[in-house]
């Protein structure tokens, strides 16, 4: 009786691997080599949701005029930002946390020389940083995106 048990777990582990083998050879072909084709078919998939308008404005603060100055003292920036948040009481949680915000945008911008600062990929950077610090600070829901309205660099 044990060599048939034997027969059987080999026979259940041999078609288990082939499957997984089969399995990963598909997917790999299905999906593009092109880390920019690839990042293009997921987006494909996911299914978003339209927001209007006005929704989007109801889910949205502004924060003007910044003005700091940057790691290297002799440039500093003036800067808008607006926040876009998944819902609105994210909206009134950032409102009340303002100066929390002001904070982190300050702190944020004067840890960059002028030359991480300048150009779209400045502006992608300070984006992407401004999202991550400020929805550490949220429990109610999170930022969405920070759109940079205006942003100069100036030297004194």
């Amino acid at each position: 009786m044990l060599p048939w048990i034997i027969v059987v777990l080999l026979a259940v582990t041999i078609i288990v691997g082939a499957a997984f083998v089969l399995w990963n050879s598909f997917m790999k072909e299905s999906t593009p080599s092109n880390p920019r084709e690839a990042a293009r078919a997921e987006a494909g998939q996911v299914e978003t949701e339209y927001i209007s308008a006005e929704k989007r404005a109801e889910m949205t603060v502004a924060i003007d005029d910044i003005i700091t100055n940057l790691s290297d003292p002799t440039y500093f920036v003036n800067a808008s930002f607006t926040f876009e948040l998944d819902n609105t009481k994210a909206k009134h949680e950032f409102e009340l946390l303002t100066y929390k915000m002001k904070d982190v945008i300050n702190t944020t911008l004067t840890d960059m020389t002028p030359e991480e600062a300048r150009g779209s990929a400045g502006i992608d950077a300070i984006s992407s940083t401004l999202l991550n610090r400020t929805n550490e600070l949220l429990h109610e829901g999170k930022v969405r995106h920070v759109y940079i309205t205006k942003f100069i660099v100036t030297e004194q």
